[in-house]
């Protein structure tokens, strides 16, 4: 079956009708892993970015490659339900650190463990909708760095933000040892697509 364009981008629609449709490579075909890439800053290219079908996937992925029995992960609550309950599913120790209304939903960074191998943030968060504020994410960053920590950025309301001026950098993009989980579904509207990634700069994961 061809698809044609009535009147608008013929170039889509030729690469719709040419795109092999076979099984892809794991991890993504190269053309979207580059068009992924294109979202974040210089230290991030096609090889840093893996696709999965969906987010969901990706946040067990991710708690799996980097958690186990014998180290310990910090999560936050409320948050969506994955991004706390993977590190479980991995086996991980876990510390849920409540948030509160009373500052804003702002997360306190607490609890590290001589252990402590996993950090899991919600930025945007969800369902609170707030963000954490510029100077909170560089003393996270640097916190981490001390200790070692990878932080995974469930980012998935990223670019929806009110002000545009607010949006907060990929956590992929600020520290070397952080992780952003994206998904198509919330900002370009494509749920029924089921598409998610994981953006890292640290290939050694």
């Amino acid at each position: 079956m061809e698809f044609t364009l009535l009147r608008g981008n013929q170039e889509l629609a030729d690469a719709y009708n040419n795109h092999e449709l076979s099984y892809t490579m794991n991890g993504g075909s190269p053309d979207l892993r580059e068009e992924i890439a294109k979202l974040y800053g210089p230290n991030i290219n096609a090889e840093n970015i893996l696709v999965f079908p969906g987010a969901q996937v990706a946040l067990q992925t991710a708690a799996i490659a980097l958690t186990n029995g014998h180290t310990h992960s910090i999560v936050f609550n409320p948050a969506y339900q994955s991004t706390q309950e993977a590190p479980v599913h991995a086996g991980s120790q876990v510390t849920k650190i409540a948030l509160k209304a009373v500052n804003n939903w702002q997360i306190d960074p607490r609890g590290i463990r001589e252990n402590t191998r996993y950090l899991v943030i919600n930025e945007p968060h969800n369902p609170a909708g707030t963000l954490m504020s510029p100077v909170l994410q560089m003393q996270l960053k640097t916190l981490a760095e001390k200790h070692g920590i990878y932080i995974l950025s469930d980012e998935v309301y990223r670019f929806l933000e009110h002000d545009e001026s607010d949006r907060l950098p990929a956590m992929a993009d600020l520290y070397q040892k952080g992780i952003s989980a994206v998904t198509i579904s919330k900002p370009w509207g494509g749920c029924g697509i089921t598409i998610g990634w994981l953006a890292f700069r640290d290939l050694s994961i």
